[in-house]
């Protein structure tokens, strides 16, 4: 059999069987949430198709291929490389890049208006490189063709080039990173990356008595996988008849009424990955969840506001001056990060001038230094070239790099699914320097960073960091695993942007999902003109709590390095009341920190264990059973029954 590499499954047919995964992959997504508007597929850090997909590989596919015989069976190594292929190629489909990323780039030429003026503010800075320049060809896009006329793809070759470049750079310098932290996260500080249990407990291998893995053969998986079906399948089922009266999954907790009420969700698979979450983790997200929502009411009851509002992705609906707090707490956590990865950067940095490797990277450490400094660069230079200045460009590049640095850091440790950052770096900037330090070139190209820097629940850091992790469990890893991570990322951008592309040309863009073609495309835009038509005169509170927010979060790193009882972990701090969590997690968080907590005082870690596949079951099932009805509900042409999101 021929094979790349076959000691770590960098195999040929690894790498052609997760090409193929990756193109259905980017077929499917999106036309489950433009076209049935189902459960988001590959929305957050750990895509619910690429699990769905490896469960049918290894509960169905594998099975067959050992009755073939051994050698047909893919070794665990190399079903690694399959996922690692899924989890990256994810990334860019619908909310990693391709959903907003059309219509962003097209939304202030179609969304214009006497009105909102867009046309003198905003369309004459678009650089041509960005986007169409053909009205006809962007109305069609959000409209639809006309009848017996093809997709202007003429229109849009530019631009499609353009940002493929800068997105492939982009991808390398996450890369290059992911490399240059992986040491320190994994072996030196031992994080323990909550969202890789469920797929290496997947592809475990059998016992040779068996056809099955262990996971398999557990009941309590069953137990826990059949709650979300049925569940999930009562509900499904009142889109098609009234007779199955829905079960309520969300709802509030009044607990001052008409001031105060916890919004929830019954969020089954959070629960589930949220028990392999350590204690003090959980703990501190639902607690400062809690401490937010009471800070955000007596900052309403004392009439403390920021003039100006809320800012560009500023998530969940915490007060303003909470989320700033965040934010600072948020890029305070990210230097911290790099702060304590000195002493291993320091190392690779002594590997790369003395041209030596490091056999348990991916890549050579100075290539990977090389890699970061030369996209980085490049990023700079191409955003500098499509309008912004270049101090601004920097920054934003930097705040970038800081973002995911912290994103990615709080998933590895937590295992959150949809973690999202509490505000974007082109806020700051933006308020900051204001609509004169700015002028309006900077502003226009400031709203069309969104497209990469915008949505960052399904971001590639997350992907990345979690790839790397996966295949250094494995002993030495292969070189040419660069080569089949972007080999995916190129077929998922070549699949998704041709079925979104197709889709929105044969029924119109505004006839699909309404965020995607209503939402996303107005957001960056709507912000940015209202900061040039109201400038704000309030910059000093917006930095002053964000300054706040760094302070406390030294203060708690402090205290979590400095006192071994100290309870709150400093990573809640930062997301607690960002909109994943207050919409979607906090409940389900706090629901599997006390079965934990009691299961480990009355049963101990023995019982901890024997419990994990019940909850293991739960995200699976859930995974499964959105998946499944997604293609059950666009076989009948029903749409808007979302089961799971983030």
């Amino acid at each position: 059999m021929s094979e790349l590499h076959p000691r770590t499954g960098v195999s040929l047919r690894a790498v052609l069987t997760g090409a193929v995964l990756v193109l259905g992959i980017s077929l499917l997504s999106p036309w489950a949430i433009l076209m049935v508007q189902g459960s988001q597929l590959t929305s957050n850090a750990l895509p619910i198709i690429a699990i769905s997909l490896l469960f049918l590989v290894t509960l169905i596919a594998m099975p067959l291929l050992r009755l073939l015989g051994r050698s047909f069976a893919f070794n665990r190594e190399e079903l690694i490389t399959m996922y690692v292929m899924m989890l990256v190629g994810s990334v860019v489909v619908t909310t990693g890049f391709t959903g907003t990323f059309l219509s962003v780039i097209t939304g202030a030429m179609y969304y214009a208006t006497p009105e909102n003026e867009w046309a003198d503010i905003f369309l004459p800075y678009i650089h041509p490189l960005l986007a169409p320049t053909d009205p006809e060809a962007v109305r069609f896009f959000y409209e639809g063709l006309p009848k017996g006329m093809p997709i202007p793809w003429d229109a849009w070759t530019t631009p499609l080039v353009t940002w493929v470049i800068f997105i492939f750079a982009f991808y390398l310098l996450i890369l290059c990173l992911g490399v240059l932290l992986r040491g320190q996260w994994v072996e030196n500080e031992r994080l323990v990356f909550p969202l890789t249990r469920l797929p290496l407990a997947m592809i475990e291998e059998p016992e040779k008595q068996s056809p099955l893995a262990a996971l398999y053969r557990n009941r309590l998986l069953w137990m826990g996988f059949l709650i979300p079906l049925l569940l999930h399948s009562w509900n499904s089922l009142n889109f098609y008849h009234d007779a199955f009266q829905r079960i309520a999954l969300t709802g509030q907790i009044v607990l001052i009424p008409g001031a105060l009420a916890l919004p929830y969700r019954f969020n089954l698979p959070i629960m589930g990955l949220a028990y392999l979450m350590p204690l003090n983790v959980a703990f501190s997200i639902w607690f400062f969840f809690l401490l937010g929502t009471l800070q955000s009411l007596a900052f309403t009851r004392l009439g403390i506001a920021i003039k100006g509002g809320s800012d560009i992705w500023t998530s969940g609906g915490a007060h303003t001056a909470l989320s700033h707090q965040m934010a600072g707490g948020f890029f305070a956590l990210a230097v911290f990060v790099l702060w304590t990865a000195r002493p291993h950067l320091r190392r690779l940095w002594e590997l790369a001038k003395q041209g030596r490797n490091d056999e348990r990277e991916v890549l050579s450490p100075r290539l990977a230094f090389v890699g970061l400094i030369a996209s980085a660069l490049f990023m700079v230079g191409w955003l500098s070239l499509t309008g912004l200045d270049v101090h601004i460009a920097l920054l934003l590049v930097l705040g970038a790099i800081l973002t995911f640095i912290a994103l990615s850091r709080i998933v590895c440790e937590a295992g959150i699914t949809g973690a999202q950052m509490p505000m974007a770096p082109q806020a700051f900037i933006t308020r900051g320097f204001g609509p004169d330090g700015l002028g309006l070139g900077n502003m226009t190209g400031l709203g069309y960073s969104t497209v990469w820097l915008g949505e960052t629940a399904a971001n590639m850091m997350n992907a990345v960091m979690h790839s790397l992790k996966l295949v250094s469990s494995e002993g030495r890893v292969s070189r040419r695993l660069p080569w089949a991570i972007f080999l995916a990322i190129a077929i998922g951008l070549i699949g998704s942007i041709w079925i979104t592309m197709d889709m929105a040309y044969t029924y119109g863009g505004i006839n699909l999902h309404s965020w995607y073609y209503n939402g996303a495309p107005r957001w960056p835009f709507n912000y940015m003109s209202s900061v040039y038509n109201s400038p704000d005169a309030d910059v000093g509170t917006r930095f002053g709590f964000a300054g706040g927010g760094a302070a406390l979060m030294v203060g708690l790193l402090y205290l979590r390095q400095r006192f071994l009882w100290w309870p709150l972990h400093p990573i809640g701090f930062p997301i607690a009341n960002t909109f994943t969590i207050m919409s979607y997690g906090w409940l389900a968080i706090f629901m599997a920190w006390l079965f934990k907590a009691t299961i480990l005082r009355y049963g101990g870690v023995r019982l901890y264990r024997t419990m994990v596949p019940f909850f293991l079951g739960l995200a699976l099932g859930e995974f499964f059973t959105a998946v499944l009805w997604v293609f059950i509900d666009g076989a009948f042409g029903i749409q808007g029954n979302m089961i799971f999101n983030f």
